[in-house]
């Protein structure tokens, strides 16, 4: 049995399944309660749920080679999930576990080009805005944030993005998702002297 190999194109966030992640399988299968590992992140869990779009998560016993569904992985650390990762099989016997599988080509960190800073404009709503800008993470794999401080403004993120439009994207959305009102610096871009 080949080992599995699968792409991940999307994921969400579930507060009862943890990161559900959607994949298409390229090689071998994965069922309920089997072991697997996140190739970029090196994160290991086990696969709680398997299952099909038809169109809600509708469960199954398995997913198969060139089949397309999802995984509940169980895991409450978003940032261990990215979107363009491979997710191949922990192997179950000693006979397999000296198979080394390959990434599947292609995946790259994407680099952001422009950065701006996001505060809230509540100081109390920090905390509140790194759960925002983590669950977006899940699906946006270009947006990158990091925590900073200001005097004026207090504890915010400087993030990172493809583009202005990206900016303006991840902005509407943090407002109309998660309610979150929002201060943000002006844009700037890294550049060398």
């Amino acid at each position: 049995v080949p080992y599995l190999r699968a792409l991940i194109f999307d994921s969400t966030y579930d507060a009862y399944r943890g990161v559900i992640v959607h994949v298409r399988i390229f090689d071998g299968a994965v069922e309920r309660g089997d072991k697997i590992e996140f190739f970029a992140s090196g994160a290991k869990t086990e696969a709680l749920e398997v299952g099909f779009f038809k169109p809600e998560l509708t469960p199954n016993k398995i997913l198969s080679e060139g089949e397309i569904g999802y995984i509940a992985t169980g895991l409450k650390d978003i940032s261990r999930c990215r979107v363009g990762d491979t997710i191949i099989g922990v192997a179950r016997d000693s006979r397999a576990a000296h198979v080394t599988p390959e990434p599947l080509r292609g995946y790259r960190e994407p680099k952001p080009m422009v950065f701006a800073s996001f505060y809230p404009q509540g100081g109390e709503d920090f905390a509140a805005l790194k759960d925002a800008l983590g669950k977006l993470k899940l699906n946006d794999a270009a947006l990158t944030f990091e925590p900073e401080s200001s005097e004026a403004l207090g504890r915010g993120f400087r993030c990172g993005f493809l583009g202005m439009l990206h900016l303006e994207i991840v902005k509407e959305r943090l407002r109309r998702e998660f309610h979150t009102e929002l201060i943000v610096t002006a844009p700037s871009v890294l550049y060398r002297v």
